[in-house]
């Protein structure tokens, strides 16, 4: 099977298949196929819509396919630019490379492996880490939340001084007449 190029009324040019193997006309609605121009690209998805023999279809007096994309539209080909895709009949390896994909896939086979999880820290940084924990564990009171600003003796002074301005009392104070 190879893909050539045909000229539509001896001025636009189009893809269709040559030479294919019975096993990529075997038709059915909705099953997935590979129009001749998706050739070069068969990752994008379409899927047969509908396939007219001629004289089916007035749109279609030659025949042909109704195929659609991903995307919501709607193609229309003729009977020898469509085949059943590869994928749906179990075949991975599809297709020549071309060097661009050779390229990079060259460029992926020679990278190193990656290595999973962090960085271990290095024995500066992971004193420094110690550190900065027992500063903070020893400003805490204990509690979870919010480190406090204050020391415990100056959360006491200013609980003293509130109490004094309220009279000592909980909550909104009375209104004076």
């Amino acid at each position: 099977m190879k893909v050539t190029e045909k000229l539509k009324d001896n001025y636009i040019p189009y893809k269709v298949y040559e030479d294919i193997d019975p096993k990529f006309k075997n038709f059915v609605k909705f099953v997935r196929v590979l129009p001749a121009d998706y050739f070069d690209n068969p990752d994008e998805h379409l899927t047969l819509k509908g396939m007219y023999m001629p004289g089916d279809k007035k749109s279609f007096p030659n025949g042909g396919f109704e195929v659609y994309h991903d995307n919501g539209t709607i193609y229309n080909y003729d009977l020898d630019q469509v085949i059943v895709h590869p994928y749906v009949l179990g075949i991975k390896k599809f297709g020549q490379k071309s060097e661009e994909k050779e390229k990079v896939f060259k460029i992926v086979e020679n990278k190193e492996p990656g290595k999973k999880g962090r960085k271990p820290l290095s024995d500066d940084e992971r004193v420094k880490r110690e550190q900065e924990k027992i500063e903070r564990k020893s400003k805490s009171s204990g509690k979870k939340g919010r480190p406090s600003k204050y020391t415990p003796e100056q959360r006491e002074a200013k609980l003293a001084q509130t109490n004094a301005k309220k009279g000592g009392k909980r909550g909104r104070p009375k209104k004076n007449k």
